[in-house]
């Protein structure tokens, strides 16, 4: 087998010099049963020492979890979101570059190499791992971000971690904006914002109609939340159609198909198109069908106290 098939990623964060070697070349030369040593993530003058073992893959799924801060979910890997490393760890048998594991207890959480697990679990391979009782906490948040390096975690990924950063903020006495996460995170206001909105506003099962998560960018998910805040009920209609649609599977690569799912679930009715906003704004709609005549009158509830609805109600009553 040629060295540098895909098989599988590298941890570039961790190529740090010891000795003659970087951290890297160690975690590709490792091998079951051998024991090294790392400097610890969040203390280099620290050392961790792990043992490489190989999890056999009827055991991967009960007998290791990823950590609960790694900032890819889970529930949104499929064989398109590791489609670079899948074919290479089937035909191997495993994963030739180690996952690092924590031995926390009687859990062994894994810190760096979730892809990787997916990965084995699909291809019906072994997982083999580096696994250490030396992480400590901090270590683990650390390498559950740089991990992350060689496939960046979608929009919606990236926003339930923010939304984490944002309630420790909160936790903390702090407000929580998302200035602060920013300054936290190192990117800026806008892209915390639109990560964290995608995240609060698009369900799960919005994102599992597209190849991977990570066709639903930033303006690709302000489509969807404009589509899902017109008319939600008719939104997640049309999402549990899309669902069981098989007709989808039948065009022709992973950016066609996204864009006709992104197509279908944003293209307004006909007959929304053809309406009149007489008043718009963050709590009242007022729209009139140009064909039609029609008036449609939406009020939000937290404006809409008993005495408004009384005073409302009067107005309608005298209508005749």
């Amino acid at each position: 087998m040629a060295k540098k098939r895909k098989n599988d990623t590298s941890l570039d964060p961790f190529a740090t010099s010891i000795g003659s070697s970087s951290l890297d070349e160690l975690l590709e030369q490792a091998s079951a049963g051998d024991v090294i040593k790392m400097p610890a993530p969040s203390d280099p003058n620290r050392q961790i020492t792990l043992v490489c073992k190989v999890i056999p893959h009827a055991e991967i799924e009960t007998s290791t979890k990823v950590y609960a801060k790694n900032r890819r979910v889970q529930i949104l890997l499929n064989e398109k979101s590791v489609a670079d490393i899948l074919p290479a760890i089937s035909e191997d048998g495993r994963n030739q570059h180690p996952a690092l594991c924590w031995d926390k207890g009687d859990e062994t959480l894994v810190l760096a190499g979730s892809r990787r697990r997916m990965a084995c679990i699909l291809g019906n391979a072994d997982y083999m791992v580096l696994s250490s009782t030396d992480f400590t906490e901090q270590d683990a948040k650390i390498l559950a971000i740089s991990s992350d390096q060689y496939i960046a975690p979608s929009l919606w990924e990236l926003g339930q971690a923010y939304q984490q950063t944002k309630d420790e903020l909160v936790e903390q006495g702090k407000k929580g904006s998302y200035r602060e996460v920013a300054a936290i995170e190192g990117v800026s206001h806008t892209a915390i914002a639109d990560a964290i909105k995608a995240y609060e506003k698009l369900p799960a099962a919005v994102l599992s109609l597209y190849p991977t998560a990570n066709h639903v960018g930033r303006e690709v998910a302000k489509k969807l939340i404009a589509a899902k805040e017109r008319d939600e009920h008719a939104f997640n209609q049309l999402v549990n159609q899309l669902t069981d649609d098989i007709s989808l599977d039948e065009i022709t690569g992973d950016d066609k198909r996204a864009m006709a799912i992104t197509k279908l679930l944003t293209t307004e009715p006909q007959s929304t198109q053809r309406r009149e906003a007489l008043l718009e704004n963050d709590y009242i709609s007022v729209q009139r069908n140009l064909k039609s005549g029609d008036v449609s009158i939406k009020i939000d509830n937290k404006v809409m106290t008993d005495k408004r609805l009384e005073q409302l109600t009067k107005l309608l009553n005298a209508f005749n």
